[in-house]
């Protein structure tokens, strides 16, 4: 728990968080129980309508900006005398999982464990353990974090507390899927968004589990590549020494893009980086190192850049496979050389670098390595006189670099009112994840901080994704305190 020197607003909210723990956590469930995956627009729709009657329920006055996809929802409640304006950005849409995967509990039916033991908090009228977790797709990817916000606004109003800033809630139906139409709806909605300051809460903590900020988010683009070989599948005996293998090929290939020392080779690829600022480094150099404790909770031997702490990587670009396939596996396997074989490669994108140009790098590279790049299946006549095809088809979605700066009086105000609370802030130049951060710092022009509130173990995009409730109620404080906080 956070116990240093919060303000009596904070200590207020805490009091009354701790006799209504029941209250928020059924809140946060009956949010988690509503299947939110990008994709299915029906069920976006039903978020939609229950998070606006939530902030409707806490004085915000809620309007639906449509868009092609899923509409965006955007909050406003303005107070008498504001010392000026906040902006809060969270989404509440989800990642695709398969239930069948799931070993404790199921995506849309939240449980609650403390350890190995499912926890029935309705049943008892004692403090709750802050180490029980729920457990539910988007329980902390970003649903935890909105209960969070609505749970510090009941106990500010609860306990009339002065809130001085006017505040905009804008939440998200499409940060899953690369929020594609967030940017040109923002734009379009500018006066009802823009404020002195706004706050992307979004991403887990650092590692060490300390209260965590940042000032910008990574960029990310990707390529799928597909290596051709035969018109089908052949006989891997009798064709085995005949026909090119692609996904040999398309292995060689993406092997051919880092060196051992794990550094991408990929022509210009590191070029146009912006080098850290004085005060970034500095506060990379305050952040506990947790690469050990990393190492030891993945089961690893070592880091791919050992002489280099995780917080300094997150500030180069990165080149990953996300996936491969070709050919079968498992038992209904084929003794088969397939025709052909498909990759996708991940890009993040740091401070200086642009999609654009990566992609280009990318394909750059697959062409010195010999292939012709073709933009759909080869027809027979390419097929005949090309022996190294490569189809490279570039990744939909993805987000923009978004890079703040730490030294501005707005993005200060904020973190020191974080730090306030008992001392402990960990600042993160670069997160190593991506998000809309640059709508707002870039495109509105507004002074932009990224707020981390949940556990870093969370399982976000994964299985078995959880929240700690020992996070969420620091989330709450962390909330209030900057819903009150001074102004200089």
């Amino acid at each position: 728990m956070l116990s240093a020197a919060p303000s009596p607003a904070v200590i207020k909210v805490r009091e009354w968080r701790a006799a209504h723990e029941r209250q928020i956590l059924a809140e946060l469930i009956q949010l988690v129980s509503l299947p939110n995956i990008a994709s299915n627009q029906a069920d976006i729709l039903k978020n939609a309508d229950l998070l606006t009657a939530m902030f409707e329920k806490r004085g915000f006055i809620v309007s639906r900006i449509a868009t092609p996809g899923s509409p965006v929802l955007v909050g406003r409640r303005d107070a008498s005398n504001a010392v000026g304006t906040l902006t809060f950005y969270m989404h509440y849409d989800g990642q695709p999982t398969e239930a069948r995967d799931w070993t404790i509990g199921q995506p849309f039916v939240p449980v609650a464990m403390l350890g190995q033991a499912r926890f029935d908090f309705t049943t008892t009228s004692a403090a709750l353990n802050p180490d029980l977790r729920i457990y539910g797709r988007a329980v902390a990817d970003d649903k935890g974090p909105i209960v969070a916000f609505l749970a510090a606004m009941d106990g500010l109003a609860e306990t009339r507390a002065t809130v001085p800033w006017s505040l905009r809630i804008v939440l998200d139906g499409e940060e899953e899927a690369g929020s594609p139409n967030f940017t040109a709806a923002m734009t379009a909605n500018a006066a009802a968004v823009r404020s002195d300051l706004a706050v992307v809460v979004d991403s887990p903590r650092h590692p060490s589990g300390l209260p965590t900020v940042f000032y910008g988010s990574r960029g990310v683009t990707g390529a799928e590549i597909t290596i051709y070989g035969a018109i089908g599948d052949l006989h891997s005996g009798n064709y085995g020494n005949f026909v090119t293998d692609p996904a040999m090929a398309l292995t060689k290939l993406i092997a051919s893009m880092k060196d051992e020392a794990g550094n991408v080779v990929i022509k210009g690829f590191y070029d146009g980086v912006v080098p850290l600022t004085a005060s970034e480094r500095r506060a990379i150099d305050e952040i506990p190192n947790v690469d050990q404790k990393l190492l030891e909770q993945f089961g690893l031997a070592r880091s791919e850049h050992p002489d280099s702490r995780i917080e300094l990587q997150h500030n180069r670009p990165t080149l990953t496979v996300a996936g491969l396939q070709s050919g079968t596996v498992g038992p209904n396997s084929r003794n088969a050389v397939a025709a052909t074989a498909t990759g996708r490669v991940e890009m993040r994108l740091v401070n200086g670098l642009n999609e654009k140009t990566q992609y280009e790098r990318l394909v750059a590279h697959v062409r010195d390595q010999g292939y012709i790049i073709v933009t759909g299946p080869p027809d027979a006549a390419t097929r005949r006189i090309q022996p190294k095809i490569a189809r490279i088809t570039q990744g939909g979605g993805g987000f923009p670099i978004g890079k703040g700066n730490m030294d501005d009086p707005a993005t200060v105000m904020a973190a020191n009112a974080i730090r306030a609370l008992d001392q402990r802030l960990v600042q993160m130049p670069t997160i190593g994840g991506s998000l809309p951060f640059s709508t707002f710092n870039d495109s509105l022009a507004m002074p932009t901080i990224g707020l981390a509130v949940v556990n870093f173990d969370n399982n976000q995009h994964a299985v078995n994704e959880n929240l700690r409730v020992g996070h969420l109620w620091e989330a709450i404080d962390i909330f209030a305190a900057l819903i009150t906080m001074s102004r200089p």
